[in-house]
């Protein structure tokens, strides 16, 4: 790679072009979309039977977990809070992991509630979606007369 321009506004980055230092602001500017699933990212797998969202939640318990579906969105949420006791032991010098909450949601359609199905695991959640067979159509018998 040939470095040709270094902009120091912008961490050091070197530019081949004027066209890499737009996209490189415009990107930083607008976002790349990933901003906010950056923490919950999900695999979407597609069966033969039905639909598999496999996501990472590493840190949470069951009970911090959270799955509805309204209106065909699926939405998963993950939250915990640790109590904010500052006089009890241990003395924390630098507290990071005070909060934090992740939602996502999934368009799913044909599906109600009782047919979804969920597991934690080792900081894993997996949602299965069962597909739902296309109707057979009725063949209705025509009487000539």
């Amino acid at each position: 790679m040939i470095r040709t321009r270094r902009n120091p506004n912008y961490n050091g980055r070197y530019y081949n072009d004027a066209f890499d230092f737009m996209d490189d602001m415009l990107g930083n500017f607008w976002g790349t979309g990933l901003e906010s699933t950056s923490n919950m990212r999900t695999d979407v797998i597609e069966e033969a039977d039905d639909y598999k969202l496999i996501t990472d939640l590493p840190g949470f318990t069951k009970s911090d977990i959270g799955i509805s579906l309204k209106e065909d969105i699926l939405t998963i949420t993950a939250s915990h809070k640790d109590a904010d006791n500052k006089d009890a032991e241990p003395k924390y010098i630098r507290r990071e992991r005070v909060q934090s909450s992740y939602e996502r949601s999934f368009r799913v359609e044909n599906v109600t509630a009782e047919d979804i199905s969920a597991s934690y695991e080792n900081g894993v959640l997996t949602v299965t979606i069962p597909k739902k067979q296309p109707a057979e159509p009725e063949t209705k018998k025509i009487a000539i007369s």
